[in-house]
Order: C-alpha cells, then sequence, then structure tokens
C-alpha cells in the first residue's frame, strides 16, 4: 500500500511559492523529474557498467593514498581526478600535463581545454557526470568530504554517477 500513497501525492503534487501565497501545481514531468525517492533510476549510464570496481585507499595523512591513485590515473587512456579544492585541481592537471598525458581542467573558475586530452581534472562540483562517454578511471579525492552538508552532495554524487570502470575512493 505504500506505493500507491506514494504514486496518489505524486498525482497531487502542490507547491508553494515561497512567500506560500501562490500554489503552483506542476506537470508531471517536472514531478518526476524532481523525485528524489528511487535512487535506483539514477545515473543510468555510471550503473550500466558491470563489473564496476571501487578501489578505497585508507592510510594516515601523508601515507600516499592519492598518489597510487593519481598514478592509476595517468596510466589509464582516460580519466577524471575529481577533487574538493580548486588547487588540487590544478595541481592534478599540471602534473598529468608534464608527465605527457593530456589533461584538460574543469573548476568553477577556469576550464581549460587541452585539445585530444581523455583526462580531466576538476573539482567535485564540476565533476562530468552526464557524459555520453565513460572513463577508465576516475579518482575521488577527499571522499570523507561525503558527510559535509554544504558539500557532501557533490561527493555522492561522483560515486554514483561518474561513468568510470574503476573508481579510486581517497
Amino acid at each position: 500500500h505504500l506505493d500507491e500513497n506514494v504514486a496518489k501525492k505524486e498525482e497531487e503534487a502542490t507547491f508553494y511559492s515561497l512567500d506560500h501565497s501562490t500554489e503552483l501545481h506542476l506537470d508531471e514531468n517536472v514531478a518526476e523529474l524532481s523525485n528524489l525517492t528511487r535512487p535506483p533510476e539514477w545515473y543510468s549510464m555510471a550503473r550500466s557498467i558491470a563489473p564496476r570496481e571501487v578501489v578505497l585507499h585508507v592510510g594516515p595523512t601523508n601515507s600516499g593514498k592519492t598518489y597510487k591513485a593519481i598514478q592509476a590515473l595517468a596510466t589509464a587512456e582516460s580519466g577524471i581526478y575529481a577533487g574538493p579544492l580548486r588547487l588540487l585541481a590544478w595541481e592534478v592537471y599540471e602534473k598529468l600535463n608534464a608527465m605527457g598525458v593530456p589533461c584538460s581542467l574543469s573548476t568553477g573558475q577556469e576550464e581549460i581545454i587541452v585539445e585530444d586530452a581523455r583526462h580531466i581534472a576538476s573539482t567535485t562540483e564540476r565533476a562530468e557526470i552526464g557524459l555520453e562517454g565513460r572513463f577508465d578511471v576516475a579518482v575521488i579525492d577527499e571522499m570523507q568530504m561525503v558527510t559535509d552538508e554544504m558539500r557532501g552532495w557533490a561527493w555522492t554524487q561522483a560515486l554514483l554517477g561518474l561513468p568510470a570502470d574503476i573508481i579510486h575512493l581517497c
């Protein structure tokens, strides 16, 4: 009966403007797009990858967790780095390009597209979730940020939605 109740509430979706004086009725498409009750239906591209490998790097500070993940990224045919700071994304961008691995940069402040690059260094919020293609390797740095009340959504989205065969969590 729970499914029937949810369906009934979806049909009756009524929202109010911020001042609560104007009632807004949304059509089925908007109600469906804003439905957060079925997470298994999100990120179909990432979910279609099977088998999908997740590598968890654990250890104390400065023990080489991110270093090892970046090494895996550098040797992959394609990949993405998603980190919490613009400067960390910039550092990975510079490091990969210095190693001869063409890498683009995508942060909230900068977008540098490198011709023929199959790697991207980005902030986690800018990670390429809705791509048509997929990556061989993804590195999600500072995964503990998933618990942050303001920014944790981006780490959840990256883990669930990055279309990568192998995801390294640091």
